[in-house]
């Protein structure tokens, strides 16, 4: 009798084992969904709001802007690896990511990977010194965003839900 009691034990402690992983797989994901949209929200103001300035002659500081550029494509390349399989809405009902950047995953490291591209050029231009020059890498780096969500913050696409 005890050896089927051991086994009975030892399946309970297995369930519990697997429902205890997969309840830390669940916090993980929304922990990585987190990350992932806070790191998504400071590209505006960390980064993207004091290039856009120069770009619109606000400022004019371009030296500067190699520097922010840099540390943008940087924050641009951490935040691509931020979209493990298995962190989508099933996992974490708070993200804005829609399951094409799961289900189409070439499509979605395409748009992300020009993005970090033109992030890296923009460096570029703003070394050159040439204000013609940044001013068309950062048209070419909104066209980047525009490859997973097309628009402001409110806006949808393919690989973003439109915001609440």
């Amino acid at each position: 009798m005890k050896p089927i009691v051991g086994l009975a034990g030892g399946a309970v402690v297995g369930l519990l084992l697997s429902l205890a992983a997969e309840q830390a797989m669940a916090q993980t994901a929304v922990a990585v969904a987190k990350e992932r949209k806070e790191m998504m929200g400071s590209l505006w103001p960390s980064y993207y709001k004091d290039l856009n300035a120069v770009a619109a002659g606000q400022d004019t500081n371009i030296a500067a802007s190699s520097t922010k550029a840099q540390a943008a494509s940087a924050a641009v390349k951490k935040l691509a690896g931020l979209f493990p399989p298995g962190t989508g809405r099933d996992a974490a009902p708070e993200t804005r990511s829609t399951p094409e950047v799961w289900s189409q995953r070439a499509e979605f490291e395409a748009a992300f990977a020009a993005l970090v591209s033109e992030t890296d050029k923009l460096g570029e231009a703003a070394k050159s010194g040439s204000l013609d020059a940044f001013k068309a890498q950062w048209a070419a780096v909104g066209k980047a965003c525009g490859g997973c969500h097309g628009g402001p913050i409110k806006s949808g696409g393919k690989f973003r839900f439109e915001a609440q």
